[in-house]
């Protein structure tokens, strides 16, 4: 497990002040309830508001961004929502692991993602706009899986974490060189990655995760405090590229 980076007291301080737009569906609740008990625990009032952007105030104003399964979708839908919002300072989006099953192209996923990051940065140059790598998941183990090598099928995660990663990875080459990539995924993966296709592959820690998927307390609070800490300490100067 990754180990939890502290929440200073200046970083309350500066998140307080910030107008941040957040895009996401429930892993992205599971971040927020984790910066929740992290605010709580440290004594201190984080606004967090459900809303579009219409009005941002200081913290993080937060929405549901699209519908899960469809990728595209939700960058249109971030878009849209970036676009009629009030002007923020930082905004970002992430998309889930159920986003990337057995059908659809994670690499025209990534593309689209990218390119409409750089656009929407185009439009709104008093915006950073942040990546963020997609939440990986656990991969079957035991008998089972070891039944499903003897047969030669795949066990149940592979396939699905490997598409995770192709679409990662463009992310990861476009955006970390200049600090704009919130890489969830990294903070997520378990010690050892899993061999599949000739590549490692990252999966989801399962000691961050009660369902396979979604981020248990000690999950929430760990990526949550990455999160908390990375919005605070961004540097919101414009980036051309």
């Amino acid at each position: 497990m990754a180990t939890v980076p502290a929440v200073t007291a200046a970083h309350w301080q500066a998140l307080a002040s910030r107008r941040i737009l957040f895009g996401h569906q429930s892993v992205g609740r599971n971040i927020l309830d984790g910066a929740g008990a992290l605010a709580a625990q440290a004594g201190v009032s984080l606004p967090v508001a459900d809303s579009r952007g219409p009005d941002l105030g200081p913290g993080i104003s937060h929405f549901a961004v699209g519908r899960n399964g469809d990728p595209l979708g939700k960058v249109r839908d971030f878009a849209a929502a970036v676009d009629s919002a009030a002007t923020a300072d930082i905004a970002l989006f992430k998309l889930c692991y159920i986003d990337f099953s057995e059908d659809g192209d994670p690499r025209q996923a990534a593309a689209a993602y990218a390119d409409t990051l750089d656009a929407l940065r185009k439009r709104h140059r008093q915006t950073a706009f942040v990546a963020m790598t997609v939440p990986l998941t656990t991969v079957q183990g035991g008998p089972k899986a070891l039944v499903k090598r003897m047969l030669g099928r795949v066990p149940d995660g592979y396939v699905e974490n490997a598409r995770r990663q192709l679409f990662n990875e463009t992310l990861r080459a476009r955006f970390s060189r200049d600090g704009r990539l919130f890489d969830l995924a990294a903070i997520e993966a378990a010690a050892r990655p899993i061999r599949y296709d000739g590549q490692d592959i990252p999966c989801l820690d399962p000691a961050l995760t009660h369902d396979g998927g979604h981020l248990n307390d000690a999950g929430a609070r760990l990526v949550a405090s990455s999160f908390l800490v990375f919005l605070a300490d961004l540097d919101l100067a414009p980036v051309d590229r």
